[in-house]
């Protein structure tokens, strides 16, 4: 388990990206501390924050990564909507 600040450097997202997350439930902690308030992360959180930031790479926006992001069981369903993103980016592109 890692404390916010421990689990923000880790995923290179800033402390107030993390807690926004959480406020939107796009990134839930696994557990926060009931008497102190403190967040903490596990592996889960790392692998769905990693999800995040790949699809926002592909400029994905939030309600678009909030509409996916819990349908990606498997490496391949990543893959499915990676392609949708360059399917989009090519038809902007094409528009333009």
């Amino acid at each position: 388990m890692y404390k916010i600040g421990v689990f923000s450097k880790i995923t290179k997202l800033t402390v107030k990206t993390l807690r926004y997350y959480d406020e939107i439930g796009l990134l839930k902690p696994a557990t926060i501390d009931r008497e102190t308030g403190y967040r903490f992360y596990d592996d889960e959180n790392f692998e769905k924050a990693m999800q995040i930031k790949t699809l926002k790479r592909f400029d994905f926006s939030i309600k678009e990564i909030l509409d996916v992001i819990d349908k990606i069981e498997e490496p391949d369903d990543m893959v499915t909507y990676l392609t949708l993103a360059l399917h989009k980016i090519h038809y902007t592109n094409r528009k333009h």
